[in-house]
């Protein structure tokens, strides 16, 4: 057993390489500027295409990203009728476009919003997925503010490290929320922030974390692991040592304090049995993409529920 590093704040500093992705970004809307005007000389058709290129990219990646998981996982849960894969599809467009293409180059060292309302007796700890940064979670913990919760938000980094290697980073986090707001500490982790959690919990089980909340992780891998980079996609790879390691690190105690929550129409992690985790309260959801699950009204309840299950655990424990 390790011991936990310092309690550490989290610094509100921009993520570079998001800055970088954002450059970019704005470096291309120049290039189809330049391009549609030399093509046609016409205001309204530079401006359509300057502003439509990126959200429509977007939205055909993500198009095959879908028909991917559906192929690798063709199972009765998936099947849906076509109005509502693209109901689910056009969602995941607006909530990807919105996070990843918007808050992420440009809010990542925005500041959270304060709690409102009654004080909670847990905090709230928010790890963001694979290429993302903590803007993620600046609509999702909006509302974890509205309903009293004091929540912190980091950056992983690095972006394509070592999933072992952000536990000091959780671990400090997660003491200097405690410290501050005297009350312990849930981890909400989306994707492989789940995984993080998991295996910071492993390496410093004293931490005062009390619960942990995944959304969408791949406990068990994911096909979709093969068409990304860096080290921790492949330890996301479905079978991968650490994942078997992660697991048989872990006993039926610590499973019991976590939370998986998943949805059936996942288009990057799949197949979906991948995020049911054994020992653990698994809840599946319908009719959402990996990306909604930190933006929907659905997920976000299940969270504030399983925040309220938890500090009725501590207000009247066993």
């Amino acid at each position: 057993m390790s011991t936990p590093p310092a309690a550490s704040a989290v610094a509100l500093r921009a993520s570079r390489p998001h800055l970088v992705y954002g450059g970019v970004e704005i470096a291309l809307s120049i290039v189809v500027a330049v391009a549609t005007w030399s093509a046609w000389h016409s205001p309204w058709t530079t401006f359509l295409w300057t502003i439509l290129w990126l959200p429509v990219s977007h939205a055909m990646g993500l198009a095959a990203g879908f028909v991917m998981a559906a192929h690798g996982d063709p199972t009765p849960e998936r099947r849906t009728l076509a109005g509502t894969n693209i109901a689910v599809w056009a969602y995941e467009c607006a909530a990807s476009i919105l996070l990843l293409d918007i808050y992420q180059p440009w809010f990542s060292a925005a500041p959270l919003a304060a709690p409102s309302g009654p004080a909670r007796p847990v905090a709230v700890l928010l790890l963001h997925g694979y290429g993302c940064n903590r803007a993620f979670w600046l609509r999702f913990s909006r509302h974890l503010a509205d309903a009293g919760y004091h929540c912190d938000a980091i950056n992983l980094a690095p972006l394509l490290g070592d999933i072992d290697d952000y536990a000091d980073t959780i671990a400090g986090a997660v003491q200097a929320l405690a410290e501050r707001t005297r009350a312990p500490v849930v981890i909400v982790g989306h994707s492989m922030g789940g995984l993080a959690a998991r295996a910071c919990l492993r390496r410093y089980p004293t931490l005062p974390v009390v619960h942990t909340v995944t959304l969408g992780s791949p406990h068990f891998g994911t096909l979709h692991a093969r068409h990304g980079i860096g080290h921790n996609v492949r330890q996301m790879s479905i079978g991968s040592e650490w994942l078997v390691a992660l697991a048989n690190g872990e006993n039926d105690t610590a499973r019991a304090r976590i939370t998986s929550i998943y949805t059936a129409h996942d288009n990057v992690v799949y197949p979906v049995r991948t995020s049911v985790l054994p020992g653990a309260h698994n809840i599946a959801l319908e009719g959402l993409g990996h990306v909604s699950l930190g933006t929907h009204p659905r997920s976000r309840a299940l969270v504030l529920e399983t925040l309220e299950r938890v500090a009725q655990g501590l207000r009247h424990p066993n």
